[in-house]
């Protein structure tokens, strides 16, 4: 009886699994708009009816997918320092990752997103707690692994600054034929961590570490 339970356990995380997987390939390749219950069915190979047992609405499955997308996203931007890594190096490391996380082919479905949730109250809500997970995380993180830096006044407001700065430019990097030489990741980069500098060393601007 256990085994049996076990197994019919195993099916239905499958099941809600393959459904989850389907809505995330879904809103990358047709958006939201394209995206609907039935194609995700279909794109899963399960029935309907399935779909339906597990996520009675469309806005209960794209809610399910970025929040499973959203663990998924920041567990990868969890940063371990290299042996001997300065604070700097380490915010460096921090930056490129924060880069690459806004460079996923998911990222212009979520932009979309945050777009519906303006009028959509459902698709607010994981708007919402997508964003608060992912700012917590990265806060988590910054504290940690950057405690000097952490600990000069306006540091908060600087990592509000980058992760928006990040944000814009990937926005508009996202659109097809926007011009690329405005958005250099490495000259960006480099300006915030010129204010990284400036909140350590406000007199000399030297860097730290």
């Amino acid at each position: 009886m256990s085994s049996a339970k076990r197994t019919q356990a195993e099916r239905r995380a499958g099941t809600v699994a393959a459904l989850l997987d389907a809505t995330v390939a879904s809103l990358i390749e047709v958006g939201y708009a394209g995206t609907s219950t039935r194609s995700v069915a279909e794109r899963a190979g399960v029935s309907q009816g399935a779909q339906q047992h597990y996520f009675p609405s469309k806005a209960t499955l794209v809610d399910a997918a970025m929040a499973r997308l959203g663990e998924q996203m920041f567990g990868e931007f969890v940063t371990t320092p290299a042996p001997g890594a300065s604070e700097r190096e380490i915010a460096v490391v921090m930056l490129d990752r924060l880069w690459r996380l806004h460079c996923l082919p998911i990222t212009p479905a979520v932009f979309e997103l945050f777009n519906v949730a303006r009028t959509d109250s459902e698709i607010a809500r994981s708007a919402v707690e997508l964003t608060t997970v992912g700012m917590d995380s990265l806060r988590r993180q910054a504290r940690t692994l950057l405690p000097t830096y952490a600990a000069a006044p306006g540091f908060d407001s600087l990592l509000d600054m980058a992760v928006a700065t990040v944000r814009g430019v990937a926005l508009v990097g996202a659109i097809p034929g926007a011009a690329p030489e405005w958005s250099d990741w490495t000259a960006i980069r480099a300006h915030l961590m010129n204010g990284l500098d400036a909140l350590v060393e406000p007199a000399k601007g030297e860097p730290l570490g």
